[in-house]
């Protein structure tokens, strides 16, 4: 293809799809900035890949890059959290016989979390135990629970917001 022509369908295509991308990642994100940047990343990796002159369908194809970028964008900032949040038990105090007030201490720490966690639905309380109990990973629970992996990160997600918020209100 020659460059005039590649520059031609560019541009074309740009005009037609860059709104159509900017209102579905609008809808997703509710922010014009990154709702912008997402376009113009799902336009150039969309004019990357090879051979684009034989893609039948190319709004089909923007939409299948867009959908895979909101879905890394997601699992990165599920990561992120992961990394960010504090392991459950590291407030917990351990009891010890010898000391009846770290005894009574742990038992009051074991009901509070035990009230907390008792709140969260079945399956968010499952998932969140085999990955923070268990240490399984986010993608072999999805795997073994037979989920998508976004329906794992938003259990976890779920669960880390409920214990933070509960935790929050037990401190005030």
């Amino acid at each position: 293809m020659r460059r005039d022509e590649f520059t031609s369908r560019f541009a074309d295509l740009y005009r037609k799809e860059k709104p159509r991308l900017m209102r579905l990642f609008m809808r997703k994100l509710g922010n014009r900035i990154d709702a912008d940047d997402l376009a113009q990343e799902t336009l150039a990796r969309y004019f990357k890949a090879a051979p684009h002159e034989h893609i039948v369908t190319p709004e089909a194809y923007l939409t299948r890059i867009a959908t895979n970028m909101l879905k890394d964008r997601a699992e990165h900032r599920a990561t992120r959290l992961a990394l960010r949040s504090v392991p459950i038990d590291e407030e917990v105090v351990a009891s010890d016989e010898i000391d009846p007030l770290r005894a009574l201490t742990a038992r009051e720490d074991l009901a509070r979390w035990y009230t907390i966690l008792s709140m969260l639905p079945a399956a968010t309380l499952e998932i969140f135990s085999l990955n923070r109990i268990e240490g399984y990973s986010y993608r072999e629970i999805a795997s073994d629970k037979g989920l998508p992996l976004w329906v794992v990160q938003k259990h976890m997600l779920k669960a880390i917001r409920h214990i933070a918020a509960n935790q929050d209100n037990e401190h005030e």
